[in-house]
């Protein structure tokens, strides 16, 4: 099927952005796993990759029961995209999907950023409760917008999708370019019934030695975005803070949307 001009526009854009780097700060505040654990003290950094770990169970044991099917319905007619079901979802114009989801970004990235400044009041005491908070909704969002390119993030691979998508916006450059290999990766594995070409066994979940690994990376991208905010102040009492929140929010909205609209025209052409 032949692309409109808009998408093929769009498609210049997404692989412009695929080898786009962070940015000096994102990438400077990476840090080793042993500088961080001895900066913040191994019982506090085991406390939070327990906290990512939780909420990433809770994450993919919900998913699509965090979408509210006919708010996605009313905001789509809200946006003149008239559809009566969410499968029409992959017919539609690229550019109308486009702006419904950077407006639903930009809202989260408001609510987010609300969140971390009235948790920040809280200091330690609401840290760990906003760390949860904040990758959920990150999570919601994803889900959203896969939903909206026509994508169910209920099916075993996409989950998979989605939590590299997290990795790659919360983390630096080499995550986010490792992520979208992955994710490449996982494409094909998808388009082949959702078997694992290596071992030939249906692809469910992460091993767990993967998903260990994903936890402590993810949990390392997570800390060293705090950190860099104020360094001489205690973790857990800047964890909650707007400008963090924000930024992570932005940046899993952005790599979302460039994996989903890439992913819609791919579809639409068939070129994998």
């Amino acid at each position: 099927m032949e692309l409109s001009k808009y998408e093929k526009y769009a498609l210049i854009k997404i692989r412009k952005w695929e080898t786009k780097r962070r940015g000096f700060l994102v990438d400077t505040a990476a840090k080793p796993v042993d500088y961080l654990i001895q900066k913040i003290g191994k019982e506090k950094f085991k406390h939070i990759e327990n906290v990512v770990e939780t909420t990433l169970d809770k994450m993919l044991h919900t998913a699509t029961y965090s979408v509210n099917e006919k708010e996605l319905l009313k905001r789509a007619h809200d946006n003149g995209i008239i559809i009566n079901d969410l499968s029409e979802l992959k017919t539609c114009p690229l550019k109308l999907l486009d702006n419904c989801n950077e407006k639903h970004i930009r809202m989260h990235e408001r609510v987010s950023a609300a969140q971390g400044a009235a948790a920040g009041l809280g200091g330690a005491l609401t840290a760990t409760a906003d760390l949860t908070a904040i990758l959920i909704q990150i999570f919601h969002l994803l889900q959203e917008i896969a939903f909206c390119y026509g994508f169910d993030p209920n099916d075993p691979v996409e989950k998979l999708i989605l939590l590299r998508i997290i990795e790659g916006g919360i983390g630096s450059t080499e995550s986010k370019f490792k992520a979208l290999r992955e994710i490449s990766i996982l494409e094909k594995i998808q388009l082949n019934g959702d078997i694992d070409p290596i071992s030939g066994k249906p692809v469910k979940a992460f091993s767990t030695k993967a998903m260990s690994e994903y936890i402590e990376k993810l949990t390392l991208a997570i800390i060293s975005r705090f950190m860099r905010r104020a360094l001489p102040i205690p973790l857990l009492t800047i964890a909650a803070g707007a400008h963090s929140n924000h930024e992570m929010m932005e940046n899993s909205g952005e790599t979302a949307f460039m994996v989903y609209r890439k992913k819609f025209i791919i579809r639409k052409r068939d070129l994998l």
